[in-house]
Order: structure tokens, then C-alpha cells, then sequence
């Protein structure tokens, strides 16, 4: 009986250091960047301060895998902070204000096959239309200054997943920034913190792969 066991233990272990070595292969890769300063709103005035000098993240390069079905998930993350305010006196009875923030994403400069963009000029994480009426300020002869005055502040944390694929094998860059909508009238904007994170996947046979609908 001893015999048997020590020759079985010897096949195990002869077989266990010969035996070819099996690599499991990832299915993606993962990269990020991330820009840390805060918007915040002041206690004061509802002004807001700080946030990401400039208006874009830190690129993110991703080196694309050959192979049909692979794509690029890229998902920002930002922080986003909005200010108005509607000044109303007897000569100027209504006040209109509307701003917002649009995020851009590029691949290797370009966003002509980026989902949902497809050349556009991105997507609104934020915005807001405010209008304010007071009619009855006219009437009033006293009142030739800031008679009625509205200020709004928000901060609010947006992400939006965008995707692109068919890329060539070989790196690639990928870049997230933004533009104000609206504005010009009195308004503010803030971005920050923000994060890019860009995932590679893989679609294979079995999935019903990417559908455009418009």
C-alpha cells in the first residue's frame, strides 16, 4: 500500500512541474484620469469658486487590442455647479438667464464615431432657464435700482457613458472637455472634481452587439 501511494504522489508531482503552463487572457484593459480641485459655493453671495482650471481632463491613451467586437466604454464623471441671477427694477420688469454645460468626448481628436455624438458637440450634463416677470415694478416710481433680485446656485455630480468602436489596433487618445451653453448675461459655471475612466470591451458572437437608434 505504501508502495502505491509513494509512486502515485511521484506521478503527481512529475506531472504538476511538466505540465505546459495555461495564461489566462484578459478580456479588457482599464484606464483614468482625474482632476481633483472642487467647485464650491460661497456662503456669502452664492458665488461659485474653485473648480478645474481650463476646460478639459487629463487625456487617457488606450492601446485597442485587434480582434472584431472590440470597443471603448468611456464614461466622465464631472461635478457641475450653476449660477444665476435675475435683477428686476421698474425699467426692467423681466429677466431672462439660461445656462449649461456641455461635455465633449474625442478620439484622437475627432468625435465622428463617438456614440451618442457622432460629430456632434456633445452632451448637456447641466443646464437651467430661469425667467423672471414682475410687471408690477413699473408702477412703482421709487424703484429704479435692484428692486428684486433671484440667485441660484447648485452643485450636482453628472457621468454619461459614451462608446466607440471599429477602432484600429494601436493606441489611441481620448479626450473630455467642456463648453459653456448659454450664459453672457450675469451667469457662472464650475467643473470639479471630474473623472474619465475608458474601459476596452469585448462584444463576441453571442451578444446582439451595438444598435443605433435615432
Amino acid at each position: 500500500m505504501r508502495k502505491v501511494t509513494l509512486l502515485l504522489t511521484v506521478l503527481f508531482v512529475t506531472a504538476l512541474y511538466n505540465s505546459t503552463p495555461v495564461l489566462a487572457q484578459s478580456s479588457g484593459s482599464f484606464s483614468a484620469s482625474f482632476g481633483a480641485t472642487q467647485c464650491a459655493i460661497s456662503n456669502n453671495d452664492g458665488t461659485l469658486t474653485g473648480g478645474i482650471a481650463g476646460t478639459s481632463l487629463p487625456d487617457v491613451t488606450v492601446k485597442v487590442s485587434s480582434g472584431n467586437g472590440v470597443a471603448l466604454v468611456i464614461t466622465p464623471s464631472l461635478v457641475t455647479g450653476l449660477y444665476t441671477q435675475n435683477k428686476l427694477n421698474q425699467l426692467t420688469p423681466t429677466a431672462t438667464q439660461n445656462v449649461g454645460l456641455r461635455v465633449k468626448v474625442l478620439v484622437d481628436n475627432s468625435t465622428a464615431h463617438v456614440v451618442p455624438e457622432i460629430g456632434s458637440n456633445g452632451v448637456v450634463y447641466d443646464q437651467r432657464f430661469i425667467q423672471v416677470n414682475a410687471s408690477f415694478l413699473s408702477g412703482l416710481s421709487t424703484c429704479l435700482l435692484d428692486c428684486f433680485t433671484m440667485v441660484q446656485s447648485t452643485l450636482a455630480a453628472h457621468s454619461f457613458n459614451f462608446y466607440v468602436s471599429n477602432l484600429a489596433p494601436g493606441s489611441h487618445t481620448i479626450r473630455v472637455t467642456w463648453d459653456i451653453v448659454g450664459g453672457g448675461t450675469g451667469e457662472g459655471t464650475c467643473v470639479g472634481p471630474g473623472t474619465l475612466t475608458v474601459e476596452q470591451v469585448k462584444n463576441f458572437t453571442f451578444n446582439s452587439g451595438i444598435n443605433l437608434f435615432f
